[in-house]
């Protein structure tokens, strides 16, 4: 369960791999239409090759890449089982007459 940044009420949001559901969600209290977050935890991902490079210099070293791969990996799927969700954010329409301000008049 996520919370409407709108209303604070609580949100049913689907499986993450479900983009129909995520598509359609909307708080049942104030009819807000939200999407997800995206993860933050994708941050560290780029953190793992280099880690396996090192990994190659020592015993040591190579723990450590294991570890932050796995705690990673676990967080990437923490954050993609518990969303966090926002206002979906519509974008502008588009205007059917086109004023010409800046052109020349007649």
């Amino acid at each position: 369960m996520a919370k409407c940044p709108a209303c604070g009420h609580d949100v049913r949001t689907p499986l993450f791999l479900n983009l129909d559901g995520w598509s359609h969600l909307a708080c049942t209290q104030c009819k807000a239409r939200l999407e997800m977050k995206p993860p933050r935890s994708f941050v560290l991902g780029p953190l793992i090759a280099p880690l396996f490079v090192l990994a190659r210099q020592g015993r040591v070293f190579e723990v450590i890449a294991f570890v932050f791969m796995f705690v990673t990996i676990f967080l990437v799927l923490l954050e993609s089982l518990h969303p966090e969700v926002r206002l979906r954010k519509r974008p502008l329409p588009k205007p059917a007459i086109r004023l010409n301000v800046d052109g020349p008049s007649n």
